[in-house]
């Protein structure tokens, strides 16, 4: 191994130690599972050497894969020994390495780990109808499909007492990586790496690769506790929320996010983008290196984390009660096996992190109680609690046998008497039932039942419940790019995910949410036309004016942090149509009675004649001036579209000769002034050559068929320019249309919406190949970001993010013919 001129500390102890002999992988798995993509990634992460095991196969087997035809025990021989005299090869070179090799049966392995202690088999396991999709959209492949079942026949799992590593390959490849690297040292027993010795007949170690470990995406991980005042990788966070707030809970037992008592309230515990000091509350073994997994109990928002220590098992579960007087966070630590000291850190910061609270214990001993200005809140808990530099803090011992501690935060105005005491036990009981009963209402059978539910969960929870709104995430200034100033408030309520949004919930079942969610709209766009707004308050606040909190760094050092969102003065003709488009879903649906609106409605067209032709700043709210955005041109057309349709159907009064003409007239100007005929593609805006993903919106609402030589040209400059590690980009941020920096990850929802023009192009395999790499982008608990950094393998932007989880249920429900694509286009 090439040693470079400067390591990492983790580096720096890879190379000190004397790992002999060193380790070789053989990764195995069908053909479409991504053996040499994974391969290739495991070798350039340790900077071990690659080989790709099928290539060492004699011409005679190539000819037979070719003709689809199974390879017998004698045709696999030869090439056998060529692997076996490759490993030999790295052995007697005292070098590691990293073979690929397809359809290793038991006996295959047993002869090439027989006297080589040093093989570790890598076992890429996964659904046969997702490698089958694989396959199916990929081109220039070598092993025809149709030997994929004899393959997944031959190639059988590991057994316990191998030497083998099994990962599923619906993760990230990074995930995968580091997941195989993580699992390799815990098996193999880092103590004796630690002496730099080993035992006659034990395994080579691989030391931990701590670093990228923080960043995949496994059910089970090491607890994330190096950096105790870091904040976490965004996917190593879940949310819990009781629809009016919601707070963020990592991997390690640290709830590092929390607004009181609203969304978009000041948040008592803030080091998501500051540190620790900024407020946070842990509650985590005392052992450092305790391992964690967590999940959400089925069909609900009750997460459960269990913490693995050599003493014994504990469960961490959180929830939030619905329906109280007063909000509450409700953690409760649960024995499982064994016996395991815990430990509580609790740092209240209200403001942002500013403003330490006056503490004082409770009068009847039950806890204590924290105020600062007009906030207060009660912690009750059997522990005894004690203060240490400004914090409270306590230790404590769970036993087996299902001893279960309660802690409950409660909050409360300061001026009003303390919260009264929640019965935990009656709250859990509770909040279990209305979600699972809320979760049993989806009416949505395919085959992403799961995604689906998770999805729709995660935006009930994102809802403010005493009037509908819907925020866009529960945070603000987590950044598009880490340490770039792409940071914005999201904890408010977008126009823009309107018509999304209704059908969504409608088409999954849920009309109630749907009606709240119109009336919402209906209330806050009422007033003058010419004052609409592109987002609002969840109660429809108008004003949301923005500044910068200077007192807190941002989250991993991404300044500035931003409450409130000027954007919201912006002008942006998308809304007309994305507002207009949902009122008519809703009365095509009957949420509401045919005439009710219809008088806004005529309203906001006639001031959208007078402001069409003006530029704007469009869809994704641009800092860097005003343009004529071939995207908001087109949404102006869906708003008269849809009011001419409602006013046909329901016989409502309106000026129809004239809104007909408008419309055409539209069509016309965005056809002949946002479509560049040399290139074939709509493009940004009016006279520009730059391409924005917008675009792949334009056969999905209607404007032209998804067949039209246009709109196919459209999608392939698409792929041409903005895919980035098979992910779609909103626009190239170098050319600067934003005014601000360059540099953003793949914005997830775009990437759904380039999925569903495959649906609608009827290239069905390409469509569920790329909705499946998007799953494999969620965490372990099925959340999204807004954008995927496919440079860093990470989440980045706000979390999670309400436009992500809308874009994959309507995926979902367009690869089954009834999402918003064909709905919007069919009615159209």
């Amino acid at each position: 191994m090439t040693e470079p001129t400067e390591v990492s500390t983790e580096e720096a102890a890879f190379e000190a130690a004397s790992y002999q002999p060193h380790p070789i992988l053989v990764v195995m798995g069908v053909s479409g599972s991504g053996k040499t993509t994974v391969g290739k990634a495991l070798a350039e992460r340790l900077d071990w050497p690659f080989e790709e095991g099928d290539d060492l196969h004699p011409v005679a087997n190539i000819e037979k894969m070719h003709a689809e035809t199974p390879l017998t025990d004698a045709d696999r021989k030869p090439w056998l020994e060529k692997v076996a005299a490759w490993i030999d090869g790295w052995r007697r070179a005292g070098s590691a390495g990293v073979i690929t090799c397809s359809a290793l049966k038991r006996s295959y392995r047993d002869f090439l780990s027989r006297g080589r202690p040093e093989v570790w088999f890598v076992y890429l396991g996964g659904e046969q109808a997702l490698i089958a999709a694989r396959l199916a959209a990929r081109k220039g492949h070598f092993m025809p499909p149709g030997l994929l079942a004899s393959q997944m026949a031959a190639l059988e799992a590991p057994s316990p007492e191998e030497p083998a590593i099994t990962v599923d390959i619906a993760s990230p490849t990074d995930g995968i990586v580091s997941r195989i690297v993580g699992d390799l040292a815990l098996k193999q027993g880092q103590g004796a790496a630690a002496s730099g010795t080993r035992k006659r007949g034990q395994r080579p170690t691989v030391p931990p690769d701590d670093r990228k470990l923080e960043h995949r995406h496994p059910s089970v991980a090491p607890s994330p506790c190096a950096e105790p005042d870091r904040p976490l990788p965004v996917e190593d966070y879940a949310l819990i929320g009781d629809c009016t707030t919601a707070a963020l809970v990592g991997r390690n037992g640290s709830i590092d996010w929390l607004c009181w008592p609203r969304f978009d309230s000041g948040a008592c515990f803030a080091a998501l983008l500051g540190t620790a000091q900024h407020g946070r509350w842990r509650l985590a073994p005392a052992d450092p290196a305790a391992r964690a997994r967590r999940a959400y109990r089925d069909g609900t928002m009750i997460l459960e984390t269990v913490f693995e220590t050599p003493e014994g098992e504990v469960a961490l579960i959180d929830f939030m009660p619905l329906g109280q007087p007063n909000a509450s966070v409700v953690r409760l630590v649960e024995g499982r096996s064994g016996k395991v000291t815990m430990r509580l850190d609790l740092q209240l910061r209200f403001d942002y992190g500013a403003s330490v609270p006056w503490v004082t214990r409770l009068e009847d001993g039950s806890g204590l109680s924290a105020v600062a200005g007009p906030n207060a809140v009660a912690l009750r808990t059997p522990i005894k609690l004690r203060g240490e530099n400004l914090a409270t803090v306590a230790e404590f011992t769970v036993a087996r046998g299902g001893e279960c501690i309660p802690f409950v935060l409660t909050y409360g105005p300061s001026h009003l008497p303390v919260p009264p005491a929640l019965d935990w036990r009656a709250a859990l009981q509770a909040t279990e039932t209305f979600w699972r009963g809320w979760c049993k209402q989806c009416t949505y059978e395919g085959a992403w039942k799961e995604p689906v539910q998770r999805s729709l969960l995660t935006l009930k929870a994102l809802t403010y419940s005493p009037t509908g709104g819907i925020v866009a995430a529960p945070t603000t200034s987590l950044p598009e790019q880490i340490g770039g100033p792409r940071n914005w408030d999201y904890r408010y309520c977008w126009l823009r995910d309107a018509t999304m949004t209704l059908i969504a919930l409608m088409s999954a079942g849920y009309v109630e949410e749907a009606r709240a969610w119109r009336d919402w709209l209906m209330r806050s766009a009422a007033g003058s036309p010419e004052q609409i707004q592109i987002m609002y308050g969840v109660a429809g606040e108008r004003q949301l004016n923005e500044w910068q909190v200077p007192w807190l760094p941002g989250y991993q050092g991404s300044g500035p942090v931003r409450i409130g969102n000027a954007a919201s003065n912006q002008m942006q003709l998308d809304v007309y149509g994305e507002l207009l488009d949902a009122l008519h879903q809703a009365r095509n649906h009957g949420l509401a009675p045919a005439p009710s609106g219809w008088a806004l409605q005529d309203s906001l067209i006639q001031h959208l004649e007078a402001i069409w032709e003006k530029p704007d700043e469009g869809i994704w709210e641009v800092r860097g001036g005003q343009r004529h955005f071939t995207y908001s041109k087109v949404m102006a057309w869906v708003a008269l579209d849809r009011a001419l349709l409602d006013a046909e159907r329901f016989k409502l009064e309106a000026p129809v000769e004239r809104w007909r003409a408008l419309r055409d007239r539209m069509h016309a100007t965005i056809c002949e002034r946002g479509f560049d005929r040399r290139r074939n593609t709509f493009t940004q805006s009016f006279g520009s050559e730059e391409l924005d993903a917008s675009l792949l919106l334009i056969p999905m609402v209607g404007f032209l068929s998804p067949d039209d030589p246009r709109v196919l040209g459209t999608v392939a400059a698409i792929e041409r320019e903005l895919v980035a590690d098979g992910f779609v980009l909103r626009y190239r941020t170098q050319k600067g249309v934003d005014g601000l920096p360059p540099g953003e990850g793949a914005f997830l929802p775009c990437s759904f919406w380039l999925a569903d023009n495959y649906t609608l192009q009827n290239r069905d395999a390409e469509a569920r190949v790329l909705f499946e790499r998007l799953l494999a982008l969620r965490n372990d608990v099925g959340l999204l970001a807004e954008e995927y950094d496919p440079r860093l393998h990470r989440q980045v932007g706000n979390f999670p993010q309400a436009f992500s989880h809308l874009a994959l249920v309507g995926t979902a429900l367009n690869l089954h013919d009834i999402g918003p694509a064909q709905k919007r286009r069919h009615e159209s």
